[in-house]
């Protein structure tokens, strides 16, 4: 046994004399007492005392725990997963009595398939892992964590060596410190020859107009083969490539040069006569032109041009497009340097388009505007979605703003295929979701009901005022899937029997119908007709583009409400919030205004007043916004801020012959959007920065080469790094100096897609400066790996003093040094001490006759061993004998002395002797026994 902390031995000193002058002052105990009741407390006091020191326990391990780690990634073919299973199997029959052996499958994570024991064979392996990477440093950590106390530890590694991501020389590092030995059986990748890849495609990061340049395609290949590489910008073929490959790296360059101005992607494909895996066959590159600010303009109706015609008028370069026209790649939006929304429905654009844009905007600096009108902002269905997070107006207006009170009841179908997920999540959670978001937005004093139609119809929420929105919500979260169809004739009925108690300003009804499943129509748009009467309003979502989407669509006209086909119940949320808004007359305000201008403002230079415009999307300000100009009403009218890197607009009329008739033939039309537009392009950098892209190990490592403007290094510069992750998410890069002008970080890559890199530094002005590069990841870099990377499993053996094992037995084998077990005796020692705390206090508070008690303790022992006798006999000689002893005391002794009785309250008197018939000298002892008793 040894202390961890013997210093605390030295707490005796203090506790050994505060006990000896404590016991000098204790009185009125008795001295046997008085001895141990202090015993007890040093007992105690060093129980805790030793406690503290931290006492361990030592002892050899005894036997071996082999834990094997087994590489199921996808470079380990089929003979090499057999060779493992073999290898393992084999090992596991030799187990000796005292060893122990564990499983772990590894691949991007580690599962234990079989916890360290006893097993001796190996069975079938279960445990199933993403084999798209290979984290051998996570496996060798869950290894480290698993094995049991008393006993040599020791890993097995069956891999090839190639990880992806972690660092494996690190964890053997630590398993070195605690004493685990590391071994290893290299597996080839031999089912895999002839197996070739594109590596990587290199070429300058921007460039000039017509400027030649040379693209580079990297091509690994495993043995000497034909192959043609073909080379794309932007989806369309430049050239293909016709080249042999030897064993190893080679290199094929394509010439180059560009007269677009953009952010060209390049893509070269391989085409290999003897490869067998086409998963990493393509790699891919981006080169930026720079010119004219470029602007996409995507708009509800493309024929209305006159926005697009001014802004061309001005200089810029405009791409208009329609509902279809939105990108899907991150990448096909960087040419850009601002994207407008004029007037668009947000059902045009998918959740993860709307994500796209907000990235793009937020990490990359391209610049936002939203222009309003029928099909924007609230009316647009843009409540909660990712674009009305990077507005600098809020669309949550019905909490501030007075409304006419509104009664919403909304009738979802609950039938059977309701229950159907998309993307993961069920068609009726998405409803629920979407009842939600439209009890959010609406203000305390309106009122909701929510119900499921099936065959049956079943309020969740009853019709109720919105006092308390959470509880609502709870509600509404117990919508579930009931089964059957949706009956709509009954439906309407039991929508308009709630809503005709109502008696606030505005009612109005949402049915929820499947467009394949709409039964019972007869009668139901009477019903409509005659709620529309009586000022309530019906609106109808229909899912899916069915047979009956044609009768539902009627529907909703006699209702005097709206249409929608939502082909995605993900749409759901934004129809919801998109018609009660509509509905109850808070989203637009109507009335011909003149604006109210702030004076100083960018878009507004050169610009002292304009004419009326007609309507305007009802909105509020956000609180970091800069508002340029507002309505009549004081509601913001144009408003501007900065989110993230790039510039973020809101103009909440509209800039068509509608709202603004009176705006596009004045002469400043085009002098105002085209100051807009510039005003939220994206900067360049007033520096040059030269940024380039690799993948190493699971990690992106940018390297970034500053330059002013006179071509000279940057020894300082406040510029920073941002990347835009395939997912939408970001992160921020710190950059580390290496040299003159030379710069350097790393961030985390391990997802697939498109990486887009930003440096950004701060404008003279107080805005952003933001120039953008990027680079793919366009197959897993597991795929990338050919040869067994013996070189890492020797080192990682070598650091903890394991070797290469040629025979499953090796894996057996007796460690040099296999530890000690330690166990750790404070908890053991502060146990004793709890326990034995109430003895202390009770020794010292209770007096018990401790001597008398052990007394009879032990005689009633002794007792026990003497033979017994019949019971008569022995009472009968006991009586005798005491009468013996009594007639000898009377004969023998003396007369007795006075006794006298002490009492406090009265004085002592001498007592005269008294007859008795005890005689003097057995009083005289009892009453010596009782003083005993009592001392």
């Amino acid at each position: 046994m040894r202390f961890t902390e013997p210093f605390y031995l030295l707490l005796f000193i203090p506790i050994l004399a505060g006990l000896y002058w404590s016991f000098s002052q204790v009185h009125g105990m008795a001295r046997s007492r008085k001895r141990f009741a202090f015993f007890v407390r040093f007992v105690l006091a060093g129980l805790l005392v030793f406690a503290l020191s931290g006492p361990e326990a030592r002892r050899p391990n005894k036997g071996v725990c082999t834990v094997f780690l087994l590489d199921r990634s996808d470079s380990i073919g089929e003979t090499d997963r057999h060779r493992q299973e073999t290898f393992v199997d084999q090992a596991l029959q030799k187990l000796g009595a005292d060893d122990a052996a564990g499983v772990i499958a590894f691949g991007k994570g580690a599962t234990i398939d079989s916890a360290p024991g006893g097993r001796r064979s190996l069975g079938r392996v279960l445990s199933t892992t993403d084999g798209s990477s290979s984290d051998l440093a996570g496996a060798v950590r869950l290894a480290s964590a698993t094995f049991p106390e008393g006993k040599g530890r020791r890993i097995v590694i069956l891999s090839d060596g190639n990880e992806t991501s972690g660092d494996a020389a690190e964890a053997a590092q630590v398993a070195a410190t605690d004493g685990i030995v590391i071994d290893h059986v290299p597996l080839g990748l031999g089912d895999r020859q002839g197996e070739a890849s594109v590596v990587s495609v290199e070429g300058p990061d921007e460039t000039r107009i017509d400027q030649p340049f040379d693209l580079r395609v990297i091509v690994d290949s495993t043995t000497e083969q034909n192959a043609t590489v073909d080379v794309d910008r932007d989806g369309i073929l430049l050239k293909r490539i016709t080249s042999h490959l030897n064993p190893g790296r080679n290199s094929v360059v394509v010439g180059e040069k560009i007269k677009d101005v953009g952010f060209h992607r390049y893509r070269a494909t391989l085409h290999a006569s003897q490869d067998l895996d086409n998963r990493n066959n393509v790699g891919m590159s981006f080169v930026a032109v720079r010119g004219k600010p470029r602007i996409l303009v995507l708009q509800q109706n493309r024929a209305k041009s006159e926005l697009a015609e001014a802004l061309r008028k001005n200089g810029l370069v405009v791409d208009l497009g329609d509902r279809g026209s939105m990108p899907t790649h991150p990448e096909d939006l960087q040419p850009y340097d601002g994207i407008i929304f004029n007037d668009v429905n947000a059902d045009a654009f998918t959740q993860s388009q709307m994500k796209m844009v907000q990235s793009t905007v937020r990490d990359s600096g391209v610049g936002f505007a939203m222009i309003g009108g029928e099909n924007s902002y609230l009316p647009g269905g843009y409540y909660g979605t990712p674009i009305a997070e990077l507005l600098p107006v809020d669309l949550n207006i019905r909490q501030r703003k007075t409304f006419p009170s509104t009664s919403v009841c909304i009738m979802a179908d609950t039938s059977g295929s309701m229950g159907m997920p998309e993307d993961g999540i069920p068609k009726v959670r998405l409803a629920a979701k979407a009842a939600e978001e439209t009890v959010k937005m609406m203000s305390p004093m309106d009122r909701v009901g929510v119900a499921g139609s099936t065959d049956g119809i079943e309020f969740v929420a009853p019709m109720q005022k919105l006092v308390d929105k959470t509880a609502v919500i709870n509600q509404i979260e117990k919508l579930n899937v009931g089964g059957g169809g949706i009956y709509i004739r009954p439906s309407m009925e039991k929508g308009e029997e709630v809503l005709m108690k109502e008696s606030t300003q505005v009612r109005h009804f949402i049915l929820l119908a499947d467009g394949s499943d709409a039964d019972e129509q007869g009668g139901a748009l009477e019903i409509a007709l005659r709620m529309r009467a009586n000022k309530i309003t019906t609106s109808v979502v229909a899912i899916g583009d069915g047979k009956d989407v044609a009768f539902l669509k009627q529907l909703g006209m006699a209702g005097g409400g709206r249409f929608y086909l939502a082909k995605k119940a993900s749409q759901l949320p934004a129809i919801f919030t998109q018609d009660a808004s509509i509905m109850s007359r808070s989203a637009i305000e109507e009335g011909a205004f003149i604006p109210k201008m702030t004076i100083g403002e960018p878009v507004l230079r050169g610009i002292d007043a304009t004419p009326p415009l007609l309507a305007y999307d009802l909105t509020d300000t956000r609180p970091l916004a800069r508002v340029g100009m507002r309505t009549k009403k004081d509601d913001p009218l144009l408003a501007t801020w900065q989110y993230g890197l790039g510039t973020s607009m809101a103009f909440t009329s509209d800039a068509q012959s509608r709202w603004a008739s009176n705006w596009v033939g004045w002469q400043g039309f085009g002098a105002f959007w085209s100051q807009a537009a510039r005003q939220i392009s994206r900067r360049a950098t007033l520096n040059n920065y030269q940024v380039s892209v690799r993948q190493d190990g699971g990690k992106g490592i940018v390297d970034v080469k500053a330059f002013d403007r006179r071509g000279e290094p940057m020894n300082a510069t406040n510029a920073s790094v941002r990347v835009a992750t395939p997912n939408g998410g970001s992160r921020d890069v710190s950059l580390a100096q290496e040299g003159p002008g030379s710069y350097s970080g790393k961030f985390d890559a391990s997802e697939l897609g498109t990486y887009i890199v930003t440096v950004n530094e701060p404008d003279p002005a107080g805005g952003t400066r933001a120039s953008s590069s990027g680079f793919s990841i366009p197959y897993p870099p597991e795929y990338r790996s050919f040869r067994a990377n013996r070189p890492l499993l020797e080192r990682v053996s070598a650091m903890t003093g394991g070797m290469l094992l040629q025979k499953p037995l090796d894996a057996l084998r007796a460690i040099k040094n296999p530890g000690e077990s330690i166990t750790e005796l404070w908890p053991l020692l502060l146990l004793c001490a709890a326990v034995l705390l109430p003895f202390d206090v009770g020794v010292r508070r209770i007096a018990l006759p401790l001597g008398e008690i052990l007394a009879k303790i032990f005689a009633k022992f002794k007792d026990s061993r003497v033979p017994k006798v019949s019971a008569q006999p022995v009472v009968v000689g006991r009586l005798q004998q005491a009468k013996q002893r009594a007639q000898r005391e009377v004969s023998t002794d003396a007369p007795s002395e006075p006794v006298i009785v002490s009492r406090p309250s009265e004085p002592r008197e001498p007592v005269a002797p008294a007859a008795s018939s005890t005689p003097s000298g057995s009083t005289n002892r009892l009453l010596d026994a009782k003083r005993k008793r009592k001392e």
